[in-house]
């Protein structure tokens, strides 16, 4: 299959690498797939991914071995299946990314299932439940604001009520309110440890989109600071984002994880586009800044919704 090289997306090189997980892929094997010398596709999926070949290679594998690990196989079963020749490799590079071994994993399991949860937290960032109230989610921002030793403000409360006011009356996909959505946002900047003027701003992420408020009216009553994340924010091109200062592609990732967390609700034509913006253009970025947890859930969300 050889084609040409301004035609291969970051959609087909990750199709063919979830397709092959268990197979001997090496990057000889995936040049040869796509008609290149190894030198040359070496280089065009790191300057597409902004990781090279193998290094995602291993880190889709663990993953997805994780995922096995979690549905109770066993250690030296998964290892072999992806590719390591033994328990000790598997272990080393799996302890190498996440900082604990698969071992201790299998007690997280046990932990986790006895109390009702079922989340990788291992790998991705913590998240809310899916319907949680706005009144939840308020008090998760706040400790989590709290426990990262941000540097708050007096104005959280107000800018609060602001983003409630805004998007007053509006519903998400899911039914819930949408000031649920822009908390979670708020949620996932506070845990990146940004600072308080990005997490007030990911309050607003897409106010000039979805509520009927004037931005200009809405702008005068946040500080300085929060208003040039927004303005900046609204303004954006979805393909011009690479172009944002670093706060308001922080505002945009965020948004885009949690909008690929809720992927499920909108309608089944929707979810292939998003997927699909997200490896191409939201992935890419996310590297650049190095939020590595937010990299693995948005290529693990991603992948399921690509045809």
């Amino acid at each position: 299959m050889i084609l040409n090289p301004y035609t291969i997306t970051n959609e087909q090189l990750i199709k063919v690498i979830e397709n092959h997980l268990k197979a001997e892929l090496s990057v000889k094997y995936l040049a040869d797939y796509f008609g290149y010398s190894e030198y040359y596709f070496s280089r065009l999926f790191k300057n597409q991914m902004g990781i090279s070949v193998m290094d995602y290679v291993c880190k889709r594998r663990l993953i997805m071995a994780s995922e096995e690990i979690m549905d109770g196989k066993n250690i030296i079963d998964v290892a072999i299946e992806f590719g390591w020749q033994s328990h000790s490799g598997f272990t080393k590079a799996f302890k190498k990314e996440y900082g604990f071994s698969p071992s201790l994993l299998k007690v997280m399991i046990i932990e986790l299932n006895n109390l009702g949860g079922s989340d990788m937290e291992h790998i991705f960032l913590d998240k809310a439940d899916e319907h949680a109230s706005k009144e939840q989610l308020i008090q998760m921002l706040k400790e989590t604001i709290a426990h990262n030793g941000i540097e708050i403000d007096d104005n959280i409360d107000d800018m609060i009520k602001y983003a409630d006011n805004a998007y007053k009356g509006i519903k998400r996909y899911s039914g819930d309110e949408y000031v649920t959505h822009t908390l979670n946002v708020a949620i996932i900047l506070a845990q990146l440890e940004t600072d308080i003027n990005t997490i007030e701003a990911g309050l607003f992420c897409d106010v000039t989109k979805k509520s009927a408020h004037a931005l200009s009216e809405l702008l005068c009553e946040l500080p300085v600071q929060v208003q040039l994340i927004i303005k900046e924010v609204s303004d954006a091109d979805i393909y011009e984002i690479d172009k944002l200062s670093d706060s308001a592609l922080l505002v945009k990732i965020a948004e885009r994880l949690h909008n690929m967390r809720t992927i499920e609700f909108m309608d089944e034509s929707k979810r292939s586009v998003k997927a699909k913006e997200t490896v191409d253009i939201f992935m890419p970025i996310a590297r650049r800044l190095g939020t590595n947890k937010i990299i693995s859930e948005l290529n693990d969300l991603s992948v399921k919704y690509i045809h």
